[in-house]
């Protein structure tokens, strides 16, 4: 999970900020083996929940994301959003986000992604991939976006998440939105991070923190999903966009990246996604 900072978006402008990892995952023939100094524990239940959620061929969830704001001479700020998201694999995501610094929409059918900003009624609609995993390779590779929560949304979660760490710890079973959960710990070259995963028949994650250890002030971001529906039933419009009435569309390769005014953060979309 090569978590960065804030990355200033050039399409729509859509600063996301990251919890997808950077690295590309290895090939399903060769499965990622953890790396020195991560506790069997840890490693094992990370890869629990992991093949569980590869595993799932549709879901929706919400998340409640926290997230510190720091200037320079400024007091520190924490700000929220709620993102949620729908997917069905291998070609289907819509997303949502509204809060302090985001009210905005995302819709893949398997063809085309639009995005819509809604705060100002413009979008911007490309050709994308025929897989939800090239979709946001091709988000980071062309356009600099790391879609928060992609890392759930991976066909391969684990090695995605496992990429580039170098420490990582069991903590024990603590409380997170609400039920039981493993408390595991992991490091990485500029990021610490922690995530508490269901600890019942479902190991689903359900809180996780990310500190940057490397900027000023040491900044964090948190996201507690705090609905999972592991079967719901997604009309297929859900994931094709229409344009609001006065739309305006842009062009994302004409658009110039401007400061977000957000932090830290991690996937996207929708109970409806609209």
């Amino acid at each position: 999970m090569s978590l960065k900072r804030f990355l200033v978006a050039n399409l729509l402008a859509l600063a996301v900020p990251a919890l997808a990892g950077a690295q590309q995952p290895p090939p399903a023939s060769a499965p990622a083996a953890a790396p020195p100094g991560v506790e069997a524990r840890a490693e094992q239940e990370l890869r629990r929940m992991s093949e569980f959620l590869a595993k799932l061929p549709r879901f929706a969830l919400e998340a409640e994301e926290i997230f510190d704001e720091i200037d320079a001479g400024e007091p520190r700020r924490q700000l929220t959003n709620v993102r949620r998201a729908a997917v069905v694999r291998p070609d289907r995501l819509a997303a949502d986000a509204t809060g302090d610094t985001l009210n905005r929409a995302a819709w893949y059918d398997g063809k085309t992604l639009s995005i819509l900003d809604k705060d100002h009624n413009t979008y911007a609609t490309v050709d994308a991939p025929a897989t939800i995993d090239g979709t946001l390779d091709m988000l980071e590779d062309k356009y600099g976006v790391v879609l928060p929560l992609a890392d759930f949304v991976s066909s391969d979660p684990y090695a995605v998440l496992i990429a580039g760490v170098t420490y990582g710890r069991y903590l024990g079973q603590h409380l997170a939105a609400g039920v039981p959960c493993h408390h595991l710990v992991f490091a990485q070259d500029t990021i610490e991070w922690q995530i508490w995963i269901d600890a019942g028949e479902q190991p689903l994650p359900r809180k996780f923190v990310i500190t940057y250890v490397l900027e000023e002030g040491e900044p964090q971001y948190s996201a507690t999903i705090r609905r999972w529906s592991l079967d719901p039933k997604f009309p297929e419009t859900l994931f094709s966009f229409e344009a609001p009435e006065g739309a305006q569309r842009v062009d994302p390769a004409k658009k110039t990246a401007s400061p977000a005014g957000e932090a830290p953060s991690s996937p996207d979309a929708a109970e409806g996604g609209r």
